[in-house]
């Protein structure tokens, strides 16, 4: 439980290395880097959270991550029943928002919060376009669905350095079932001014290994991220 009712806003650019693997319908694994021409992007993040000292109510925390993005490659492999034979064109959805229950078991220099993940994944999805001039496939694509709810653990610690407004943290969201497995962690360093505004910088990473019968991702986008935030 908080001492009183807290209200936080914040919101941060990530810049973001993607790499991993795609298959659909085929033993042929395509490289995102190699073959589809992935590269770095920079994407935004925005979250709120309220905390509260009712007893046994758990604390919120809504978090929308923005990760829609296109490229241009070129590839030999097969995906979804159609051969690829020259430039492609593909997108990569995994936008999503969290919706995460926690509880302060610790609240003071060290803070320590405990609580469930539901990732909402709306329109998660890859697609590939054969843009190839005269390819006997030209305009044909193909794609998967990586959409639902992910129920995920959370855990976020952060330790207050005394008379300073710094702080270092971090935070993971994570789960493995069967042959899928979701592990997205912060660590970040920041501080806060005494009226509440304040700047962060870390590092986050998201990893994703995803396998539905013939359609299977298994990728990783990590980089840098800085924000604001206001405490209030």
């Amino acid at each position: 439980m908080a001492d009183t009712i807290g209200f936080e806003v914040g919101a941060y650019g990530w810049q973001q290395n993607f790499s991993g693997s795609v298959a659909s319908d085929s033993i042929d694994v395509i490289d995102i880097e190699k073959d589809l021409g992935y590269d770095d992007e920079t994407s935004n993040v925005f979250y709120a959270l309220v905390e509260h000292p009712l007893p046994l109510i758990p604390n919120v925390r809504i978090q929308k991550t923005d990760l829609n993005l296109s490229a241009t490659g070129s590839t030999d492999l097969n995906f979804g029943g159609i051969t690829y034979t020259g430039a492609v064109r593909s997108s990569i959805d995994l936008s999503h928002t969290d919706f995460t229950l926690y509880y302060e078991l610790l609240d003071n220099w060290v803070s320590l919060d405990v609580g469930l993940t539901a990732r909402y994944i709306a329109d998660g999805s890859v697609e590939i376009t054969d843009i190839q001039a005269g390819s006997p496939t030209f305009g044909e694509k193909a794609s998967f669905d990586a959409d639902g709810v992910l129920p995920l653990l959370y855990v976020s610690a952060r330790f207050e350095l005394p008379l300073t407004g710094l702080y270092v943290g971090a935070n993971i969201n994570g789960l493995g079932v069967n042959d899928d497995s979701v592990i997205d962690y912060r660590i970040n360093v920041g501080y806060e001014t005494a009226i509440g505004f304040g700047v962060e910088a870390g590092f986050r990473s998201f990893e994703l290994d995803y396998d539905d019968d013939d359609d299977k991702a298994d990728l990783t986008i990590d980089g840098a991220y800085a924000g604001i935030f206001y405490h209030f």
